[in-house]
């Protein structure tokens, strides 16, 4: 992974945060109570963009990831953060 330290550790625990904020959000991503949930393709990456609106990170990754790192490298520090989850809808 090319992101730094600091940043990984600011997305992860921005991301605790948002979980601990809505404790019941795993279940409703595995069990299809989110909107538009039929049209899901891949469901992590939609579980890990979700989050990372949630928490508020949009003008962080904007403004301080998007500079050295592209979509590839955010989502591979999104899996690592983000609890996984298992379609069972």
């Amino acid at each position: 992974m090319k992101i730094k330290a600091e940043h990984f550790e600011h997305l992860q625990a921005e991301i605790e945060k948002a979980l601990v904020k809505y404790p019941n959000v795993v279940n409703e991503y595995e069990t299809g109570q989110f909107p538009r949930s039929e049209k899901v393709k891949d469901l992590q990456t939609r579980f890990n963009n979700d989050m990372k609106f949630g928490a508020g990170l949009n003008r962080f990754i904007c403004d301080t990831l998007y500079p050295y790192l592209n979509d590839t490298h955010i989502n591979t520090a999104l899996n690592k953060i983000c609890p996984k989850v298992e379609r069972k809808f």
